[in-house]
């Protein structure tokens, strides 16, 4: 209870930050507490963790992400495995498919050049999975190179996904076509068709740049064509912008 009055009027000053281009400190937050808390529960707050508690919030506030498909513990190793590969972050909803009739051209008007990204998406069997590029994506046909991207999955089962051995410069990471949405790894390993919502041209589970079949996303056998892949429409995706923090 108290974690979330913190967090929540610690979201209010970080809008109000946002807007004047300051950065969120310890010091911002503990002159938060002292405004706005009794004194018992000042004596309590800092008494107990001073600077643990203040970290606890930056970190829950600032790395929480705004989805409407993550339950809170696949929230919870999203973030933690996010973390653990770039350090602290922030997040901005670039795009939800259902919000713009899961159009691929619009996804490219919404996240072209706009540098590090992480996709969530959620198909027809209630499987939660994406993937995550430091690389933006555009428009042009195009392969993009991205040694730092990774593909994951957290419904039915939370597992991170690597470049196999013979890829692991990640030359073959990222595609980029004007008729489709995100597309990792060539074969493709991920991918989401226009109107993915309509259709079952959309799938996960080549296995040729990243380590995974479809089976590895909790894809049942007759789920699977004969390249172990995985076709499907797609429930909701969302695209987020990443935001790497120094502190």
């Amino acid at each position: 209870m108290l974690l979330g009055s913190l967090s929540f009027l610690y979201e209010k000053i970080k809008k109000k930050n946002k807007k004047k281009n300051k950065k969120i400190s310890e010091n911002i937050i503990i002159f938060f507490i002292q405004e706005n808390f009794h004194e018992n529960s000042k004596t309590l707050i800092f008494s107990i963790f001073p600077t643990v508690l203040t970290n606890l919030i930056i970190k829950y506030t600032i790395m929480n992400m705004d989805s409407k498909i993550l339950f809170s513990k696949e929230e919870e190793y999203l973030t933690n495995l996010l973390y653990d590969k770039i350090g602290k972050f922030s997040t901005e909803l670039l795009f939800r498919a259902s919000e713009h009739k899961f159009n691929s051209n619009t996804f490219h008007k919404k996240c072209d050049q706009q540098g590090s990204t992480l996709v969530i998406i959620q198909n027809e069997y209630d499987h939660v999975y994406g993937g995550y590029s430091n690389i933006s994506w555009n428009k042009n046909i195009q392969i993009q190179t991205d040694s730092t991207a990774f593909l994951w999955c957290v419904r039915p089962q939370m597992k991170f996904f690597g470049f196999k051995k013979s890829e692991l410069v990640g030359v073959q990471a990222m595609w980029n076509y004007q008729g489709y949405g995100p597309l990792y790894g060539r074969g493709n390993d991920l991918w989401i068709t226009n109107k993915c919502n309509e259709n079952k041209f959309s799938g996960y589970g080549s296995g040729q740049s990243f380590n995974c079949t479809g089976k590895d996303y909790g894809a049942k056998d007759e789920m699977l064509n004969q390249h172990r892949q995985c076709y499907c429409i797609i429930r909701e995706y969302e695209v987020f912008k990443i935001y790497k923090t120094d502190s």
